[in-house]
C-alpha cells in the first residue's frame, strides 16, 4: 500500500518534517521518498500512539465498555498499542484472566498488553503469581487505580522482578491521607465546600517508592504524576541514578481545578485535576525529560455513576478518541507538538523497554496518520465507547486520527 503527502513526525527519522510518500509491503516499510507534488494541506505521519494505562472493564462491567469497544474507540482515535489495567472482574491477577483478554483482543487493529495484578485480588496483601502471569503475557505489574500501600509488598515485588528485569508500576496516593477527598485541595475546593485531596497524599507515597526503590533496586515506574513537588522529586531521583520513569495523565495538562468552579463531574478524576503552577511544572516536566511519557488513563463509567451530586459521582474521564484533538491544544513553541507526539508515542515504550517504532525502511510500520485541519463533531453519532464522559462531549474538535497501520492490520475511517 501507499501513503502519499504526508509529513513525518518522528525525530527518531531522517524524513523528520519532511513531506513524503511511503510505501509499505508486508507490514514492512518498504521505501520512503519525498514527494514530487507537494499538498496543500499535507497530513502527518507519526509512529504508532501508545497509551500505558487504560480501562476496559472486561471481564466485569462490560456495560461500561468492554475489550471490542474500548479498543475500536483507541483504534479510532490513532492508537496501536494500549496497555490495559487489571482493574477488572475478576482481577487480571491469574493466567486465565490474562489469556482471555489476549485471546478476545486478538484480531482488532490496535495491540492490547494486560498489566498483570501486583496483589492476589488487587487487595494489597500477598504478591500475585508475578511469573505466571508473565509467562501468560503481562507487560508490567501494577493494582491500578488501587495505589500500593503496603510498603513491604511494594519491596517484594521490586526485589522480585528483578529476576527478569521486569517493571513495577505505582500510582502515587496515600489513601490515610485522602480519604473523602473529591478534588485539589486549595482555594477552589474551599469556596466550594468540598472535600480536598492535598498534594501531601502523592508526595508522601512518592518519597516513600523511591526509598523502597533506592534500598531494592530495580525498576519502577510511576503513574500520573500531578504536582510540582512530584516532578521535582523525580527529577531529582533520576539524577541520583535510580531507574525510575514516570508519566503525567494528558488531562491533567488540559485543565485545572478552576474547571470544577461548576460542579461539573466530568471534571472529577483521580488524581485531581490541580492548579496553573502544577500544570506549568508539568509541561516543562515533559521537555526536560524528567517526564517519560504521557498517558490517556481512560475510564469509562456509564451516567448512574457520573450524572450524580457532585460528591457522590465516580472519578474518571474518557480520552483515547479525543487525545490527537487535546494534543493540538496543548501545542505551543515553549511544548512542540513534536515532543507531545514522542512522548505519547515512543515515550510509553521506552518505559517498557519495547523497541522504538521509527519511520525509516526496513521498519515494522507501527504508523498513526493525523489531520490537524479535520473539525469533527464528537457526540452521540461519533462516539465509539459505550461512555461519554469526557467534557468535550458535543463539542467540535479540531484535529484527529485518520488511519492507523499496525503491521498488516489497517484502519482508515470512512
Amino acid at each position: 500500500m501507499n501513503v502519499r503527502n504526508v509529513v513525518v513526525k518522528d525525530t527518531h527519522s531522517p524524513h523528520h518534517g519532511q513531506e513524503v510518500d511511503i510505501r509499505i509491503e508486508k507490514g514492512i516499510i518498504e521505501s520512503i521518498n519525498e514527494s514530487k507534488i507537494k499538498a496543500d494541506d499535507p497530513k502527518l505521519i507519526s509512529p504508532g500512539l501508545m497509551d500505558l494505562s487504560s480501562h476496559f472493564n472486561d471481564p466485569g462491567t462490560e456495560y461500561k465498555e468492554d475489550l471490542i469497544t474500548g479498543l475500536k474507540t483507541a483504534c479510532e482515535g490513532g492508537f496501536t498499542d494500549v496497555c490495559i489495567l487489571p482493574n477488572t472482574l475478576p482481577a487480571a491477577d491469574n493466567r486465565s484472566t490474562i489469556e482471555y483478554i489476549l485471546t478476545k483482543a486478538s484480531r482488532q487493529v490496535t495491540s492490547v498488553h494486560p498489566l498483570g495484578a501486583l496483589s492476589k485480588e488487587l487487595k494489597g496483601d500477598s504478591l500475585a503469581e508475578i511469573l505466571d502471569l508473565r509467562a501468560s503475557g503481562a507487560i508490567a505489574f501494577t493494582d491500578g487505580v488501587v495505589p500500593i500501600m503496603n510498603a513491604e509488598l511494594l519491596l517484594k515485588a521490586l526485589q522480585y522482578v528483578q529476576k527478569f528485569k521486569g517493571l513495577v508500576i505505582s500510582r502515587p496516593r496515600d489513601l490515610s491521607l485522602s480519604r473523602g477527598g473529591q478534588m485539589h485541595e486549595g482555594n477552589v475546593s474551599t469556596s466550594l465546600g468540598l472535600e480536598g485531596l492535598s498534594r501531601l497524599s502523592e508526595k508522601v507515597m512518592i518519597e516513600r517508592d523511591l526509598s523502597v526503590l533506592a534500598y531494592t533496586g530495580g525498576r519502577l515506574h510511576i503513574h500520573g504524576i500531578s504536582t510540582f513537588e512530584s516532578v521535582a522529586l523525580i527529577a531529582e531521583a533520576k539524577k541520583s541514578g535510580l531507574a525510575v520513569t514516570c508519566d503525567v495523565i494528558l488531562h491533567q495538562l488540559c485543565y485545572s481545578d478552576d474547571h470544577l468552579s461548576s460542579f461539573d463531574p466530568y471534571y472529577k478524576v483521580d488524581p485531581p485535576l490541580r492548579t496553573d503552577k502544577d500544570i506549568q511544572a508539568l509541561k516543562n516536566g515533559l521537555v526536560n525529560g524528567t517526564i517519560d511519557a504521557l498517558s490517556i488513563d481512560h475510564l469509562p463509567q456509564d451516567e448512574e455513576s457520573k450524572i450524580l451530586e457532585f460528591d457522590l459521582a465516580a472519578f474518571g474521564m474518557i480520552g483515547l478518541q479525543t487525545a490527537f484533538s487535546s494534543l493540538l491544544g496543548l501545542a505551543s513553541k515553549e511544548l512542540p507538538l513534536d515532543t507531545l507526539l514522542e512522548k505519547l508515542s515512543n515515550g510509553p515504550r521506552k518505559v517498557l523497554k519495547l523497541p522504538t517504532m521509527k519511520i525509516i525502511e526496513g521498519e515494522f510500520a507501527k504508523l498513526t496518520l493525523l489531520d490537524a485541519h479535520l473539525k469533527w463533531q464528537y457526540n452521540e453519532e461519533s462516539n465509539i465507547s459505550k461512555s461519554n464522559n469526557s467534557p468535550l462531549f458535543d463539542q467540535l474538535l479540531t484535529g484527529k486520527s485518520v488511519g492507523v497501520i499496525n503491521g498488516e492490520k489497517l484502519y482508515f475511517p470512512s
